[in-house]
């Protein structure tokens, strides 16, 4: 393309002065905005958050909230359930990251400030379309978790969690994602001696250990091979064999798929049931599907460790 002389009132191919400012600014975010898989900033609702977008899905995390807090089609819905503004600074939604097992707790609930409730400390975009942030540490018996996130290809969002573990027993990363209303779970239960429904009814509320032999729980319903689970007015909280989990809704799915861990493995404190659906009462009417580590510990004394997940968006 030839261009023309620069001057007063003209600019490069004799484009009028107002239109090629809007073609730069449609120039810069073609670059730097929507570029595939590229991490950028901006603001929503008063927040700086950053975003990358997948086709014509998007995530975005918030740093004030420390996560993953959207997830789904750029227009929306959001398949996370992140309120805009949380009453209870522990219903952030979102992404959450817990270190377990969580019966070494003390106290057993809530979980540490720095886990849940605090925004990140810092916030890196790097090379290969990876964003990187980190809650702090405000003690030394506190760990700082970072969290990375990537879109591995469209639709396939991987999600990283990591930390510098400095005991010997190693600790246990859970991934948990709040989802949004009206989800229906799907999840495939693998009958053994041990677990007849090939799946278990964990520890909540007023059952403080897990059982394995027990009666069809009104919140599922077999259609087969595979559960469908619905939330209903008591809460419920089911343990199943590693494997993908899904979520539904008319707008799309969500699932959920192991993935890998940097680290020696030292044991699994949640036995084989490591892929778990949480369906929250009416009082708190939470939905959250999740996958569990091993008990990690360094190849090396002081080292890290990570645990990585997938969470692959499809469209109807």
């Amino acid at each position: 393309m030839r261009l023309g002389r620069l001057g007063s009132g003209s600019t490069p191919g004799n484009i009028p002065a107002t239109r090629f400012a809007s073609f730069l600014i449609l120039a810069f975010c073609l670059v730097g905005c929507a570029t595939p898989g590229k991490w950028y900033s901006t603001l929503a609702q008063g927040r700086i958050v950053w975003r990358a977008d997948s086709g014509n899905l998007r995530a975005e995390v918030d740093p004030a909230r420390g996560r993953l807090s959207f997830l789904g089609p750029r227009e929306g819905p959001n398949f996370l359930n992140s309120p805009s503004d949380p009453a209870d600074p522990l219903q952030l939604g979102g992404h959450r990251v817990w270190l377990g097992p969580q019966t070494e707790w003390h106290p057993f609930w809530p979980p540490p400030a720095n886990w849940e409730m605090t925004a990140a400390q810092w916030v890196k975009p790097n090379r290969g379309g990876i964003l990187e942030l980190e809650t702090s540490a405000k003690s030394g018996k506190e760990i700082a978790i970072r969290r990375s996130y990537r879109w591995q290809k469209e639709g396939l969002l991987e999600c990283k969690v990591s930390w510098q573990e400095r005991s010997p027993r190693g600790h246990q990363s859970m991934q948990i994602f709040q989802l949004a209303k009206g989800a229906v779970f799907e999840a495939s239960p693998k009958p053994a001696k041990s677990a007849p429904r090939g799946f278990v009814r964990l520890p909540i509320g007023p059952r403080p250990t897990t059982e394995t032999d027990f009666a069809l729980p009104p919140h599922a319903t077999s259609t087969g091979k595979t559960l469908l689970l619905r939330r209903m007015p008591e809460e419920e909280k089911l343990g199943f064999p590693t494997q993908t989990l899904s979520a539904r809704w008319p707008d799309g799915e969500l699932r959920l798929h192991p993935g890998r861990i940097q680290g020696k493995a030292r044991n699994r404190p949640d036995g084989p049931y490591d892929s778990q659906i949480y369906l929250g009462a009416d009082a708190f009417p939470l939905l959250e599907f999740e996958h569990l580590s091993p008990r990690l510990v360094p190849w090396w004394p002081g080292g890290r460790v990570s645990h990585t997940v997938l969470l692959e968006v499809r469209l109807p």
